[in-house]
């Protein structure tokens, strides 16, 4: 947890000899809670928890719900594994996700780099990484909201909330909001959350199945 600090919005409606201002105002809060969201995951060393993911199409039905367990620490690494009978694995080590699906015994190379330019989840794991400039960031109390640059309009939105803890000005992670832009939208719940606690490093290791079906579609192996 780290502590936050409260961005106020001001703007005036009424008149139009402030608009310029209100811009630069509203260009200023963008700025400070892009700051501050990127101070908050750099402090972080790592993260550790409980995740129910719920995955709804654009007519509101339910396509998708998984229960497991997520790792992440700072900078790059990731682990993410979703329980049986619906089993998958997805691995981040800095250069390359691998996300394996037991059941069809597949798995698929990513470049990370890449990777993280797509999708504003894995962009969390570096937060001094160049793809920031992709995203415009604002805050609703203690939820932020990343949205992508029109330039970067197919890239996923994504929306990070906190709840406070007992302790007076310290903050948790509470649950992600993934919209890919098509009216797909992914919410992840967060339980038994640790942070700064010791990780197993093995974790953010991937040892392909001899078995296993590679993709490989990083961009020096195609």
């Amino acid at each position: 947890m780290k502590l936050t600090t409260a961005f106020s919005v001001s703007a005036s409606l009424a008149l139009l000899a402030v608009a310029p201002l209100q811009a630069n105002e509203q260009d200023s809060n963008a700025s400070a809670a892009k700051t501050e969201l990127r101070q908050i995951f750099d402090e972080l060393s790592t993260l550790q928890a409980d995740f129910t993911q719920q995955v709804v199409d654009a007519y509101g039905e339910l396509v998708q719900e998984l229960k497991g367990h997520l790792a992440m620490a700072t900078p790059n690494q990731f682990f993410w594994q979703s329980d049986a009978p619906d089993e998958l694995v997805l691995v981040a080590d800095g250069r390359t996700v691998y996300y394996y699906d037991p059941f069809v015994d597949q798995v698929t190379l990513s470049d990370q780099t890449a990777a993280s330019a797509q999708s504003p989840f894995l962009l969390l794991l570096d937060a001094q990484a160049s793809a920031w400039a992709d995203y415009t960031v604002s805050k609703t109390e203690l939820s932020y909201q990343l949205e992508p640059s029109a330039a970067n309009a197919d890239q996923q939105a994504l929306q990070i909330n906190f709840v406070a803890t007992d302790t007076r000005d310290e903050i948790v992670l509470d649950s992600l909001l993934l919209d890919d832009g098509q009216g797909q939208i992914t919410h992840i719940e967060l339980a038994n959350v640790q942070v700064d606690q010791a990780v197993p490093y093995s974790l953010f290791s991937f040892e392909i199945p001899a078995t296993a079906v590679v993709d490989d579609q990083r961009a020096e192996h195609n």
